[in-house]
């Protein structure tokens, strides 16, 4: 049955004791949540063969480390929770919702994902400098949107104060995206892709203590892109029909 607000997330495989662990897969809740207030109906998946065909966009979530072999990179002693069946399944949804077009966005990790499946790389470890970006728990630090971009629009202002826990981040941008948010330090905190939908964030707008409305922004920005993806197919329908 065809749901033009369906969005495919891939689900979370990782479990454990470990607090990072547990504490992604507690934001992946609170994200899934976020999706459904927006008007979304989030379908999670541990399949990389989930059938596209009648949803309007895939979310990127946050979590583990992507394997650093993905973007020709050695693997150090912080990285952590690799997980080889989580990053095919992530790379897999990512890749066949570009090549249907449908909207992405990308959260913490779904960010770091998409970079990598354009051809990017990432900071294996971040080193100490003037931005706390956070780890294990959230630091707060403002972040400059630049304007005419999806992520200054959806939040409707210059800067944020976000939250952050994320110990890599984006080194070089992949083919085809340009940067549309950074910190203070330089690191880059959200891109987007020159053609098709595809929004992503390095920070937590699912983190507690986030204004709700600020929540919600990356969230209404993709339901409207799913909305608009879902009118354009059954327009398309039509015209077939």
């Amino acid at each position: 049955m065809t749901d033009p607000l369906a969005v495919v997330v891939p689900r979370r495989l990782s479990t454990g004791a470990d607090p990072r662990i547990v504490a992604a897969n507690r934001l992946f809740d609170l994200i899934v949540a976020l999706a459904e207030d927006v008007g979304l109906t989030p379908i999670v998946t541990d399949d990389p063969d989930y059938p596209l065909e009648g949803v309007g966009g895939v979310l990127l979530p946050g979590g583990g480390d992507v394997n650093p072999r993905r973007y020709g990179c050695t693997s150090t002693a912080a990285v952590y929770d690799v997980n080889e069946e989580q990053d095919h399944l992530d790379f897999t949804l990512t890749a066949r919702a570009r090549e249907a077009q449908l909207p992405i966005l990308g959260i913490c990790r779904g960010a770091q994902v998409l970079n990598v499946a354009y051809g990017g790389d990432l900071q294996v470890d971040l080193a100490a400098g003037s931005v706390d970006h956070g780890a294990a728990v959230f630091s707060w630090h403002p972040v400059h949107l630049a304007p005419g971009t999806r992520v200054r629009a959806a939040h409707g202002a210059d800067e944020l104060v976000v939250a952050s826990a994320h110990h890599q981040a984006v080194a070089s941008l992949g083919a085809g995206l340009v940067t549309t948010a950074w910190a203070d330090d330089g690191v880059i905190e959200a891109f987007e892709a020159e053609t098709g939908w595809v929004f992503a964030i390095q920070w937590h707008p699912e983190a507690p203590g986030v204004p709700k409305h600020l929540q919600q922004a990356p969230f209404k920005a993709f339901a409207d892109a799913v909305a608009q993806s879902g009118r354009g197919a059954l327009s398309a329908q039509r015209e077939d029909s």
